[in-house]
């Protein structure tokens, strides 16, 4: 997804960007109600109130849609770190406010998130936007190596591994929950907190992080 923020825009450019939002807002009420596998671009289109044509030429397919559903929901969790962990806040808990919001999104709009995922799943496999999103994980990992004295992290850490298993046990949780019926409150979060915090269980053992505490009760989501 474009990042226009101070970037002016014109006219045209502001329209397209109504649309392609319109266009967006529409498929995600079809994938809903209709599935992934059964919705179509026609009745996306219709949906949105534009040509078959304008819809295509925001999102050449589907799993388009799926993709940029994903991106838009890691960019939404990240901004919620920021608003929750400020201050003193070590990596570990910056790392699992992150992951806390996405399974909160999840649970609270669980047959969105059962679209939608069927959807990059059956187009991508591993999401596309992971490549960039782990690595904002692993600026934080680093930050948190530089931070701390060398003789206190035991072997070197593989960054690049460290946030793909984080993600790899993210979804884990999430496909092993979305042949079920939506979980009760707090119960997918709750596992997906738990598989978090046993990862990083084993850096915060070498004090590769600090532990402190984020303010999860000021989260947007909340």
């Amino acid at each position: 997804m474009a990042k226009t923020e101070g970037i002016r825009e014109d006219g045209r450019t502001r329209n397209a960007r109504a649309t392609r939002e319109r266009v967006y807002e529409a498929a995600i009420k079809v994938f809903v109600v209709r599935g992934f596998e059964g919705a179509t671009m026609d009745e996306i289109a219709t949906q949105a109130g534009v040509s078959r044509r304008t819809a295509f030429n925001h999102f050449p397919a589907k799993a388009d849609i799926a993709d940029e559903w994903a991106v838009r929901r890691g960019e939404k969790a990240f901004a919620l770190v920021g608003h929750a962990c400020r201050g003193e806040s070590g990596t570990a808990d910056r790392v699992r406010t992150y992951f806390h919001e996405l399974a909160l999104m999840t649970e609270r709009g669980w047959d969105e998130t059962r679209q939608m995922t069927a959807g990059w799943l059956r187009g991508y496999g591993v999401p596309r936007h992971r490549s960039w999103l782990a690595g904002e994980l692993r600026e934080w990992l680093h930050d948190a190596l530089r931070e701390g004295a060398d003789d206190r992290v035991e072997g070197p850490l593989d960054l690049v591994l460290a946030t793909h298993v984080l993600y790899d046990v993210f979804q884990g949780v999430l496909l092993r929950w979305l042949p079920r019926d939506p979980p009760e409150e707090g119960e997918f979060t709750a596992e997906a907190d738990a598989a978090i915090a046993l990862v990083l269980a084993g850096l915060t053992a070498n004090k590769v992080f600090s532990v402190t505490s984020c303010d999860v009760s000021r989260s947007a989501s909340a």
